[in-house]
C-alpha cells in the first residue's frame, strides 16, 4: 500500500545523507540554489543507479537535456560544484585524473 492510500503511513519519508548534505549547502554559483540542488541530486542519483565512475560528458549526455540550463552552465555552475560538495560529504568519490565521480554513499540516495 502506498503512502497516499495508507492513512497510517508516516507522511514524511526518512531523510537521507544526500538530503542532509544538499540542505546544508548554500550554493553560490550564480544559478538558483533550488535548481543547483535539484540538478546535483539528479546527478548523484544517476551515479548511484549506475554504480559507474562517470565524468562530465557521461553525465551531461545522460542528464543535461532534462534541465532548463545550457550544458556548460548545467555542469560548471550546478552539477560539478554540487558533486564536489558531495565529495566533501563522503557521498561521492572524486578522481582528479580523468575528472570523474562515483557514488560511494548509502545504497540509495
Amino acid at each position: 500500500m502506498s503512502r497516499a492510500t495508507d492513512a497510517s503511513a508516516d507522511p514524511t519519508p526518512e531523510r537521507t545523507a544526500l538530503d542532509d548534505a544538499l540542505a546544508r549547502w548554500d550554493p553560490a554559483t550564480g544559478v538558483d540554489p533550488a535548481v543547483t540542488r535539484a540538478q546535483t541530486r539528479r546527478a548523484a542519483e544517476y551515479l548511484a543507479a549506475t554504480g559507474d565512475r562517470l565524468g562530465r560528458t557521461d553525465l551531461a549526455d545522460a542528464l543535461a537535456d532534462g534541465s532548463t540550463l545550457d550544458t556548460a552552465t548545467w555542469w560548471g555552475r550546478a552539477v560539478d560544484p554540487g558533486l564536489r560538495r558531495l565529495a566533501d560529504a563522503d557521498l561521492v568519490a572524486y578522481r582528479a585524473v580523468g575528472d570523474t565521480y562515483r557514488w560511494v554513499g548509502e545504497a540509495e540516495p
